[in-house]
């Protein structure tokens, strides 16, 4: 009976996100978002005073976007593949705390100690909730430069890039496998730190969070992090852009022009792009079309052929290159 409630519980969760303050869906963080859309709005000089909530309602839900055949598909995909993730394919995920304790035992084999026993505080939870943002963030890079990098993983991380139009729930639109070695690179990151810190404060150190969130990540979460997959341009200063991907830059990592290929390929901090020769600041407001080139996103036309058509042509890739040797 246990077994059944759990099974029923993943199956039916994906429709809770939206009050579920870790889920990037969540009420506040899409609710900041409409607010900044309607600061973005009133900055376009475009809206009258008569008919200005109906005009911004226009701008901000356009039925070209939300009611696109590849929104569509975004939509059916989210509840269909949330719900068989958590049961398929979660617990093939590199865990953190298997992670944690193979870093915790290391230590303690390398410097002959239990621990350190050093005392924890502020300071040291503020540190550790920095240091865990980073390295994830770190690991979703280096995850999303394989998946642009590699030619067999491209063909499962094109599942993302192939939505035409996108909103709030094209985030979603990850292959298992983009999300199996996200989650995995991202685990071994956070645990590996989680170790470490077990290691220096073994009476526990916590994260400062914020409704369940640790306080970085609500705190991006909450300045338009849902305006990155939308037609609403949100641009940072420049500088600024050099430190944090704006929503902007992210559009522009799904832009299906050649100059952006490549480009963006941060989730918060900028400077890994920097680092990798892969960051793209745009001087102004500029016109882009989503999607993959050609009419290759056309393939990528059904829930069905978002799972299954990345595998056919992930091993025509590899047939081929082994005809040729490669």
């Amino acid at each position: 009976m246990d077994e059944l409630y759990t099974l029923f519980v993943k199956i039916v969760a994906p429709l809770f996100y939206p009050f579920i303050s870790s889920q990037r869906i969540y009420i506040l963080y899409l609710g900041s978002a409409l607010l900044l859309a309607f600061l973005v709005y009133l900055a376009s000089r475009s809206w009258k005073w008569a008919g200005l909530i109906q005009g911004f309602f226009a701008y901000c839900f356009p039925k070209a976007v939300y009611a696109h055949r590849s929104a569509f598909v975004d939509y059916k995909y989210f509840l269909i593949n949330r719900a068989t993730f958590g049961i398929f394919f979660g617990p093939l995920v590199l865990n953190s705390v298997l992670v944690s304790g193979l870093m915790l035992g290391g230590l303690r084999l390398l410097t002959g100690r239990g621990d350190l026993g050093l005392p924890s505080g502020p300071v040291a939870a503020l540190v550790f909730t920095g240091l865990l943002v980073l390295v994830v963030d770190l690991g979703i890079f280096v995850a999303h430069y394989l998946q642009h990098k590699v030619p067999l993983l491209w063909e499962f991380h094109k599942v993302h890039h192939s939505a035409e139009v996108m909103t709030p729930i094209t985030v979603y639109r990850m292959h298992p496998v983009d999300d199996l070695l996200s989650g995995s690179v991202t685990g071994a990151l956070a645990g590996a730190v989680h170790g470490i810190f077990t290691f220096l404060y073994p009476d526990g150190i916590g994260q400062i969070t914020v409704l369940q969130l640790d306080l970085f990540t609500f705190v991006f979460y909450v300045m338009g992090y849902n305006l990155r997959h939308s037609h609403i341009w949100l641009s940072y200063p420049k500088a600024l852009s050099h430190l944090f991907v704006s929503p902007a830059q992210h559009q522009i990592h799904h832009s299906n022009q050649p100059r952006h290929f490549d480009k963006n390929l941060g989730f918060i901090f900028a400077f890994w792009d920097h680092f990798a020769g892969t960051l793209y600041v745009p001087e102004g407001k500029e016109e882009i079309t989503f999607g993959l080139q050609g009419d290759e996103q056309k393939a990528f036309d059904s829930v069905w052929n978002l799972y299954v058509l990345p595998f056919k042509k992930a091993a025509a890739r590899f047939r081929g290159a082994q005809d040729s040797g490669a």
